[in-house]
C-alpha cells in the first residue's frame, strides 16, 4: 500500500480553512432535504408536478410548504417525481426500513 496515507495525517495537514470546507461538504452530503429541494433537484416545476398529479398548482403548493403531509399524500409525489419513498424507523440500535408501494414484501410473504 505504498502511496497511502492516514486519513487522520492528510487532515492534520490542512489548514483550517480547509478543514471547515471539508466539514462543510461533509455537511452538504448528509443534510435532509425539503420537498421542494428534491423537486427542484430533479428539475421538475411545481406546475408541472400539479399536472403529474392531477392537482392544481396552489394546491401542489401547500402539499410542498405544508408541515403535516399524509404519508400517502407524499408516496404519490415522490412517485411523480419518478422516485419511490421509504421510511426508516430506528429503534434501540436497529433500524426497520418501510416502503410505501402495492407491492407485498417478501418479508411478509
Amino acid at each position: 500500500m505504498s502511496g497511502h496515507r492516514n486519513f487522520n495525517e492528510l487532515r492534520a495537514k490542512m489548514s483550517p480553512e480547509s478543514r471547515q470546507r471539508s466539514h462543510e461538504m461533509a455537511n452538504e452530503m448528509h443534510r435532509e432535504y425539503v420537498l421542494s429541494e428534491i423537486r427542484r433537484q430533479v428539475g421538475l416545476t411545481q406546475c408541472e408536478m400539479a399536472d403529474r398529479l392531477n392537482v392544481s398548482q396552489p394546491a401542489y403548493s401547500c402539499y410542498e410548504n405544508g408541515k403535516d403531509i399524509r404519508i400517502g399524500t407524499l408516496s404519490r409525489i415522490v412517485t411523480g417525481m419518478g422516485g419511490s419513498l421509504s421510511i426508516l424507523v430506528h429503534i434501540d440500535g436497529q433500524d426497520f426500513p418501510m416502503r410505501f408501494d402495492n407491492e407485498p414484501s417478501m418479508a411478509m410473504a
